[in-house]
This record gives structure tokens, sequence and C-alpha cells, in this order.
């Protein structure tokens, strides 16, 4: 939850996916300018090792969570055929078009349908990622009531 996350952390980055990007960006470009390399600042560096290490314990070493992955993994593949098909086939109506659409023309020249699908599927968040398998997967009705 992002309640938990350690004070350390959202003191430095931020508390919203939004925030925390928009820190490490700013952050990255500032401290790289004008240098051979990229660097972040010393702050936002140790802020983001102490948020990769809660992730790993939270997220990626969660014995709960892993018990999921193999659900998750065929909720991926489903999605990703599922939008596949219908950038291929054209079909305006799914939502892999509200993010293909408006793409710049050498991206679309570039990147071949399944490189979309991609880009498209890791920008979600997990709660957009879901409600896309519920609502493109998961049928509204069997036919009948219960």
């Amino acid at each position: 939850r992002r309640d938990d996350l350690p004070d350390d952390v959202t003191r430095v980055l931020g508390r919203t996916n939004r925030e925390i990007v928009n820190t490490l960006v700013r952050d990255l470009i500032f401290n790289s300018y004008g240098k051979p390399y990229v660097t972040f600042s010393p702050e936002v560096s140790e802020a983001l090792r102490l948020l990769k290490e809660f992730n790993y314990e939270r997220i990626y070493h969660n014995p709960a969570i892993k018990t999921e992955s193999e659900k998750i993994r065929n909720m991926f593949r489903m999605l990703f055929s599922r939008y596949l098909e219908d950038l291929e086939k054209g079909k305006k109506d799914s939502a892999i078009w509200e993010f293909y659409g408006p793409m710049e023309e050498s991206y679309k020249l570039t990147t071949p349908p399944a490189g979309v699908v991609r880009d498209f599927i890791a920008g979600m968040t997990d709660d957009f990622f879901r409600n896309q398998f519920e609502s493109t997967v998961m049928p509204r009705s069997f036919g009948y009531a219960l």
C-alpha cells in the first residue's frame, strides 16, 4: 500500500507514481546535464535505493504475490493477444487505439505491432490492467441469471 512507503522515500521522491517519476526525471536531467554520464543526486539516489529495497520486500519477494504469478502471467498473455489482434484488425473501439492513435508517425512507422502492445501494457497501472482484463476478456454475462 502506498501509505506504507517509508517516509524517507516519500519526503524526497513523492507519494504517487506521477510524483516519483517526475522527481526522478527532473533530478536525473539536472544532475547529468553537461556531463559525460547520467547520475542522480545523492539524496534521490538514496531514496531510490530505499524504494527498491521496499519493493523487493513487499512486492517482488512477497510469497502471497508469488502464488498469483502464474495467473498474472496468463492475464498478460490474454490481454497481449487481444490487443495485438485489435491493433492488427484496426478495431478502433479497443483501448489500444487510445494509446496508438495519437502517437507520432515515426513511432508508428518504426514500431512493430507487438512492440506497440508491449509499450501500451508496460504503461498500465495495476488497477488499469485489472480493469482492462475484466472489461476485455471476462464475459459480462453468461446469458442467464444466476
